[in-house]
């Protein structure tokens, strides 16, 4: 029997080919049916091992991560967030202490006021409206070029960075950091990888990965939550939605869970 006020836990082991290496793990998952949200932590912690044998991959080529704590020039380009993720960080900051919980959202309303004076907070508010690439590169052109930061950065570090959403953790840079305050494709060079997670976070709010792409500016995070406050989520046994996840990644004739 678990002990009293833990749940019961389940492990599930994953095999995964990344370039020449095969990364092999066990998660620890809930017993009981999640939500995407409530997934999000043991997510997180694949995508990073994923990402590390990718960073190595890439070191063992030839190629530096230039990205560095105290680095934070990136950090004022628009983030596009999963709804689950937007649900996931709207709650870490509504659980932080008084003062901490202001200080952000103080933060949160400046970039408001300033995506307003420049005309792009409510072409921003419904995403589903931009299905075109070169629409949305413009926007996010637009957006970098105010240079707002993110209401999470503090000295030029992120202050969530365990929490941190999973655009975030995908985006590595190999050109010289220098660059990267006015970066343009010729100057800034960002490692290819094998899959994004975040991509198929935006189709995976019904823990299947059969919905169409969705997602949240991080800007418009507590926006979205007044307009999507009473939405009921999925509930899937937490080792079914995590294999569900796996075959997004992986052909399903490949072991995935």
């Amino acid at each position: 029997m678990h002990e009293p006020g833990q749940l019961p836990r389940v492990e599930a082991q994953f095999r995964l080919r990344v370039g020449n290496r095969t990364l092999e793990a066990t998660l620890n998952l809930p017993a009981e049916p999640v939500s995407v949200e409530e997934l999000l932590p043991a997510l997180y912690a694949f995508a990073d091992a994923y990402l590390e044998a990718v960073r190595i991959q890439a070191r063992e080529s030839g190629l530096e991560i230039s990205c560095r704590p105290g680095c934070g020039a990136c950090c004022a380009q628009l983030v596009p967030l999963s709804e689950a993720e937007a649900l996931r960080l709207a709650r870490l900051v509504q659980q932080m202490p008084a003062p901490r919980r202001d200080q952000i959202l103080g933060r949160f309303r400046l970039l408001r006021q300033k995506l307003e004076d420049a005309g792009l907070w409510e072409r921003l508010r419904d995403t589903e409206a931009l299905p075109d690439l070169e629409v949305r590169r413009r926007i996010g052109i637009e957006y970098f070029s105010l240079g707002v930061p993110c209401p999470f950065l503090e000295n030029q570090s992120c202050s969530i960075y365990p929490d941190r959403p999973m655009r975030c953790r995908e985006y590595f840079v190999t050109s010289p950091a220098v660059h990267c305050a006015d970066p343009s494709p010729e100057t800034v060079k960002v490692l290819p990888l094998p899959v994004k997670f975040s991509e198929i976070l935006y189709c995976f709010g019904d823990g299947r990965g059969f919905e169409n792409t969705r997602w949240v500016p991080l800007s418009h995070l507590f926006d979205w939550l007044e307009r999507n406050e009473t939405r009921q989520p999925v509930l899937l046994p937490a080792v079914e939605m995590f294999r569900n996840f796996l075959v997004q990644i992986a052909p399903p004739r490949q072991p995935a869970a």
